[in-house]
């Protein structure tokens, strides 16, 4: 070692270990419990769930929002959840566990996708075959909102 070392960093390999479930994991910002460490005190005795809209406003809504809404959630968790494990696989690519999970989460990612495009219109370009159903000559990307409209309408 030279004079001019400051430090040695020293990382420990993160093991499997008990998850969140989907929402949780959403709502937290990991999907493994021993990598929710809080900043302050307080956020851990609060709790992990942060409510973005009134109850409210959620009963205002007409009842194809909701569910509209509720599906795009369900889209975002089970995405999040995915990029999650990737990162673990990054570092574990071994792990029967972890792999076995991806392609079960992988396959109701894709799922739900499906079920979005055929119910309402197409999230992304890979999800436009979906939502053509019987007529193969439609082209139905411009059946959604634009992206600066910034709802799942």
């Amino acid at each position: 070692m030279s004079g001019n070392d400051l430090a040695i960093s020293n990382i420990p390999i993160q093991p499997w270990g008990e998850l969140y479930n989907e929402e949780e994991a959403l709502n937290i910002g990991t999907i493994f419990h021993d990598l929710n460490k809080p900043f302050f005190a307080a956020e851990a005795a609060m709790g992990s769930k942060s409510s973005i809209a009134s109850e409210a406003e959620d009963q205002a809504k007409p009842l194809a929002q909701a569910e509209r809404e509720e599906l795009i959630t369900r889209i975002n968790q089970i995405g999040f959840y995915l990029d999650d494990l990737t990162l673990y696989l990054d570092t574990h690519d071994k792990d029967a566990q972890a792999i076995q999970l991806y392609h079960e989460k992988s396959k109701e990612f894709a799922e739900l996708r499906k079920q979005f495009a055929q119910q309402y219109y197409p999230l992304s370009r890979l999800c436009i075959p979906d939502c053509m159903n019987d007529n193969e000559a439609a082209f139905c990307w411009q059946e959604g909102p634009m992206p600066w409209e910034g709802a799942c309408v």
